[in-house]
């Protein structure tokens, strides 16, 4: 079974049809979107007359077997992770004043207000990213794959700390383990490539055909929106376990 994944796509229309062009001639079964469809930060943004956040969740809905929320998705829609990396968010968190979210995120918890661009959405698109979870499974022959816009306990990348070290992901490898998922999928980071990670390292892979080594845990996807880092999407054939990472910016859509 082939795979299309894409993530990160922050509104950028023309980038997510470019991707679903590339994954079309990939000949993908499935296409999975790993959140972050909207919103974006305004330093990164190089399509802010063409952003167009309705439109590319149309086209997610359309397109994609499986789905899952990012953080940027949650804020749009002022909604609360599930998964919430030990901090306690108080009910009426986003009704806060900003300086008493500030003062008690302690730099812990993104808060997006001093340089996100607002995302205004259709009661069609709020609908949408209400419905997605935070982390979801998808069998692809005999492989059990998990997809999450970022790891255990943090699935939705709505905390600030990034992991660095190995024994930083072992309750991400757990969760795995408990679920019996051989792989698992996610975004967040706007990799040059893919972030390779197994029980010993993590690995930047350029884009290019690469293959899955028995002890790989974890591949961190390039973004399809087009920031200061390179953009593109990944296909991963469960049949043969390779995988290409395509790059957007050189791809011949």
């Amino acid at each position: 079974m082939k795979l299309g994944f894409i993530c990160d796509i922050h509104e950028d229309i023309q980038s997510l049809e470019r991707a679903f062009k590339v994954l079309e001639k990939e000949n993908c079964d499935s296409v999975l979107c790993l959140g972050d469809i909207v919103g974006f930060t305004l330093p990164f943004y190089r399509y802010i007359e063409t952003r167009n956040a309705d439109e590319c969740i149309r086209l997610v809905k359309e397109n994609c077997s499986l789905s899952v929320i990012g953080n940027h998705d949650l804020y749009a829609i002022k909604k609360i992770p599930a998964y919430k990396a030990g901090f306690n968010y108080p009910e009426n968190w986003y009704q806060l004043d900003y300086e008493i979210r500030a003062k008690k995120a302690r730099n812990r918890i993104w808060l997006y207000e001093d340089n996100e661009i607002r995302t205004r959405l259709s009661d069609f698109a709020k609908e949408f990213l209400n419905s997605l979870n935070e982390v979801e499974f998808f069998n692809a022959g005999e492989i059990k794959i998990m997809i999450s816009h970022f790891c255990y306990p943090d699935f939705s990348g709505s905390a600030v700390f990034f992991p660095g070290e190995i024994f930083h992901l072992k309750k991400h490898f757990d969760f795995m383990k408990i679920n019996n998922a051989f792989i698992s999928f996610s975004g967040h980071g706007h990799p040059d490539g893919a972030i390779c990670i197994d029980e010993d390292n993590f690995r930047l892979l350029k884009f290019g055909l690469h293959r899955f080594s028995e002890n790989v845990n974890w591949l961190v996807i390039p973004c399809v929106a087009r920031t200061t880092r390179a953009n593109g999407v990944l296909v991963f054939d469960s049949s043969t376990l390779d995988f290409k990472i395509i790059s957007l910016s050189n791809s011949n859509s």
